[in-house]
């Protein structure tokens, strides 16, 4: 072998190792930001079993970070950061995407499912998931899965044991009009109030109660200012993993596909984790004092049966030809997966 061949590779070692290592030596990753609103449940172990995932399928090539309770900032402005590129990965449920497409609202719709293994079916069709997925592609995000957290439950500072008990009180729900009018519906009025302000909220009388998953609320001490839970699971609540299109598009293609198949794949673990949070947490809810209680099949069969009529209202009238056919598609795959 001649010098300068020897001395070419050589250079060209040298110039591999300062790709691969930095220069303390250490083996240089891509960074993974992964960000989030909630800590120590469901969505938590998702993203800590989705990083090691990635981590070990790369052979540590992408080595991924969690910053659970919004340490990354604000919803909106890691939602901004997806978009930028500045941060990798947003989980959270997809109505906190509607600022990017008002489309992400569709898979909240209330009324259509019978129960958590009902509603994961629903969602995880592909004729509904595969277009739901790419409803960001356009400004930069593109998602990668899509699971089931939690029934919607309400926690109030007054018992509820039946519907006739909604009326008059004001509940925190989601800036959505399908929350507010669901809600209205129980002949109470729906506060949009962000998450983190719920419990001074509650404290200072504003709102009454909250609507939401029963774990997030246990996880956010709900349990200290409302005594009163009530397990309606009149909606469930989906969660997604959102990427930013613009990290996506610098990794490797054997990488990008790894990313987007391990959340695709967990998706089913992510949903079953979460039902098996359901009971444990309803455990907290009663150490904590709080009465829990459940509506009687025939006011539960009521309620839904004034719920499931605004799907049609809102979303299968929407002046939005995207939502309309996102909702078509949803209530179909909603009808077709129910084994009742």
């Amino acid at each position: 072998m001649s010098k300068l061949l020897k001395k070419s590779l050589v250079m060209a070692t040298g110039v591999a190792a300062a790709i691969t290592f930095g220069s303390a030596g250490a083996f240089s990753a891509i960074d993974m930001k992964v960000g989030y609103p909630t800590t120590a449940d469901p969505q938590h172990d998702y993203a800590v079993k989705f990083v090691a995932e990635v981590k070990r399928r790369t052979n540590g090539e992408i080595a991924g970070r969690v910053f659970p309770t919004s340490q990354l900032g604000k919803i909106p402005r890691q939602v901004e950061g997806i978009q930028l590129g500045t941060q990798e990965a947003f989980f959270a449920p997809p109505g906190f995407l509607q600022g990017v497409n008002k489309a992400f609202q569709v898979a909240d719709v209330p009324g259509f499912f019978a129960d958590h293994a009902h509603a994961h079916r629903s969602l995880n069709d592909p004729a509904f998931k595969n277009p739901f997925n790419m409803l960001g592609a356009d400004k930069g995000i593109i998602s990668g899965n899509l699971w089931v957290y939690d029934g919607a439950s309400y926690m109030a500072t007054v018992p509820i044991g039946k519907l006739s008990d909604f009326k008059g009180l004001k509940i925190r729900v989601l800036a959505t009009e399908i929350e507010r009018l669901g809600v209205a519906t129980l002949g109470a009025t729906g506060v949009p109030i962000p998450f983190t302000s719920v419990v001074p909220s509650i404290q200072r009388k504003v709102v009454d109660g909250a609507r939401t998953s029963l774990v997030v609320a246990a996880k956010a001490k709900f349990p200290t200012v409302t005594n009163h839970l009530t397990i309606t699971n009149d909606y469930y609540i989906p969660c997604i993993s959102a990427f930013s299109k613009v990290w996506l598009d610098k990794l490797s293609k054997k990488n990008r596909a790894i990313v987007l198949d391990t959340a695709e794949e967990l998706s089913a673990w992510a949903s079953a984790r979460s039902g098996s949070f359901v009971g444990l947490m309803i455990e907290e809810w009663k150490k904590s004092g709080a009465k829990v209680a459940y509506l009687s099949d025939a006011e539960h069969k009521l309620h839904m049966s004034r719920l499931k009529p605004l799907g049609d209202q809102v979303f299968g009238k929407h002046k939005n030809p995207e939502i309309r056919k996102l909702y078509k598609i949803l209530k179909a795959s909603a009808e077709r997966h129910d084994v009742r």
